[in-house]
């Protein structure tokens, strides 16, 4: 399979798809943080195996700061949703943060 030449200075398809993996990692960690108020040192080391695990994203921090900020409209919605209807809040929350805790764990247990 013959391989599409980019643009000079166009990142490659593998930056490409380690800058998606540090956005996506950090829209995770600002639900962890903010939804589920996940220890903000467990969210650290997270954002450290991230950090490792993406070793050809071309700006990680900037990288990282946009995925926090497309998390917002998520973390609106909930609180909304805390106040409108709490018993569906804590269903959610109850279904979403122990997972999103364990998959944590999951990631940073050999850090």
């Amino acid at each position: 399979m013959a391989q599409t030449a980019m643009p000079p200075g166009h990142p490659s398809s593998k930056e490409l798809a380690a800058a998606e993996g540090v956005m996506t990692s950090a829209n995770i960690a600002r639900g962890a943080a903010d939804v589920c108020h996940i220890d903000a040192a467990k969210v650290a080391r997270f954002k450290n195996v991230v950090r490792t695990s993406y070793p050809d994203a071309p700006d990680f921090d900037g990288e990282w700061k946009l995925g926090l900020a497309q998390a917002q409209p998520t973390v609106d919605r909930f609180d909304k949703l805390k106040t409108s209807n709490p018993a569906e809040y804590k269903k959610q929350i109850g279904e979403a943060c122990p997972a999103l805790s364990r998959g944590i764990d999951e990631v940073t247990q050999s850090q």
